[in-house]
Order: C-alpha cells, then structure tokens, then sequence
C-alpha cells in the first residue's frame, strides 16, 4: 500500500494493529495507519483511486491526441 498523505510504500498485511495506535477502535475503523506518519488510509479507496487516476490518464491522451 502506498500512503495518500506521504507516499510512503509498505505491506498493510504485516501490521500489528492494522498500524492503529491512537484512537482505541483497534480492528474496526477500516483504516491501515501509514507506519512512517500514522495516516489513515482506507483500503478501499485505494481501488477507487487507482480507478480515478486511470480516468485522469485516458483523458490527457484523448486531449494530447487531438491537439
């Protein structure tokens, strides 16, 4: 997984505590904290976001293409 917030890079499945050390809600807050800055980063939105991105670049070569 990649960190939205610093992009840090690491394995979410070797986590002790999905990273989570603060707000008490150990294993059901759906977040994996980054271990490098303690972002929540959702995994879902990591499928959604990867969808966004390749919008976003099929749209810049539609637009590079007709220019």
């Amino acid at each position: 997984m990649k960190c939205r917030m610093c992009g840090f890079e690491f394995d979410e499945t070797k986590l002790k505590n999905r990273g989570c050390v603060g707000c008490g809600k150990h294993g059901c807050c759906n977040q994996v904290h980054c271990p490098n800055c303690g972002f929540g980063n959702h995994p879902k939105l990591e499928e959604e976001f990867e969808f966004i991105n390749k919008l976003k670049n099929g749209i810049k070569l539609r637009r590079n293409a007709t220019n």
